[in-house]
């Protein structure tokens, strides 16, 4: 800065000349700052009244939030809408509720335990809840909605898992790739795509797309590994994780919609990276945990980049949930014996 004003007094040395250069370095100094501000990103955290457990698992488009909490009782069901007000919500004669996912729309799908069973749910944006099982499910797990209410898990029969998919109109699919003996659906897409994971017989797991016609694409990232999809964005993309036979993570992947897959290896300084969702700009968010146990949250951009953060007094972090803005929420602990609290981050 001296040498720049040194030279420049050389060839302008008037007082007026020097004194504008100052004001104009000034404001320039004043926009960088304003901008670097309005650019840096916040985190709020959060807990429903009464909650000693809070675990936020999806956010939508408007920052709408939903997850559940335990008041060291029973664990509920919660919706954070985005001016922080907080509704609480159970399935019927639930003994805990779990929801799992939201859409743009604001309903809410997931699953609910009674004292015999698990059951799948929808809540409409009303707060109506409806109830559903896959015939002959003994047990329900639901994952994921889409905008036009269709939504996806996996059930147990007779100790064997099998994925479904139930549309807007109620009506329930079942459906296993071929050679499975144990599906697991996690996600779908808008145009009702959905992915997932399934078991052969030589206990393997697989990655698997199932189109809307009901015809499967199967895939392994690494061949001799497992390969464990976890979230899918609105287009089709996948991203997820393979491990070994030992449960040992080797790489961490994104599938394109063409089917082409790239991994990706934590940080430097880091020993494990798990992905949990993908948002529509093809950004994934989940976290790394380095060999002392400490976890950061991540996000990968498509250009492979990363950003890690953290939340504040937080050891242990993990973002579950990203949408198209990239506003992220999910929960941390100050350390490993110490409850979860939400979180949500904006950009």
């Amino acid at each position: 800065m001296t040498a720049t004003e040194s030279s420049l007094a050389r060839v302008a040395p008037t007082i007026s000349r020097k004194l504008a250069f100052a004001f104009f370095l000034t404001l320039c100094a004043s926009i960088l700052t304003l901008s670097a501000f309005a650019q840096k990103a916040t985190i709020i955290t959060f807990d429903p009244p009464g909650s000693v457990q809070t675990m936020p698992m999806s956010i939508n488009a408007g920052r709408a939030i939903t997850g559940s909490y335990s008041d060291g009782t029973t664990t509920h069901g919660f919706l954070r809408m985005p001016d922080g007000t907080i509704t609480s919500f159970d399935g019927p004669g639930a003994t805990g509720t779990l929801p799992a996912s939201i859409n743009a729309a604001g309903a809410i799908t997931g699953y609910y335990f009674t004292s015999t069973t698990s059951r799948g749910f929808l809540r409409a944006p009303d707060g109506a809840i409806t109830t559903f099982d896959p015939p002959t499910a003994d047990y329900t797990y639901v994952y994921s909605i889409n905008s036009r209410g269709a939504v996806t898990g996996f059930y147990i029969a007779a100790a064997v898992s099998h994925g479904f998919v139930r549309d807007s109109d109620g009506t329930i699919s079942t459906f296993d790739p071929p050679t499975s003996i144990g599906t697991v659906a996690n996600s779908i897409d808008e145009a009702g795509a959905i992915a997932g994971y399934y078991l052969d017989s030589s206990y393997l797991i697989h990655g698997f797309l199932r189109a809307p016609d009901g015809t499967f694409a199967t895939f392994t990232v690494i061949e001799g590994q497992n390969t464990q999809p976890i979230g899918m964005n609105s287009s089709g993309e996948i991203t997820g994780t393979t491990y070994d036979t030992s449960g040992n993570i080797v790489a961490d992947f994104v599938r394109a919609v063409d089917g082409s897959i790239t991994t990706f290896l934590p940080t430097q300084g880091s020993s494990i990276a798990v992905p949990f969702a993908i948002n529509n700009a093809g950004r994934i968010v989940g976290y790394l945990t380095n060999p002392q146990g400490i976890s950061r949250g991540f996000v990968r951009r498509p250009n492979g980049s990363i950003t890690t953060f953290e939340a504040p007094g937080a050891t242990l972090i993990f973002p579950e949930s990203i949408n198209s803005a990239g506003a992220i929420a999910g929960y941390y602990q100050a350390n490993g014996n110490s409850n979860p609290h939400g979180f949500l981050r904006t950009p």
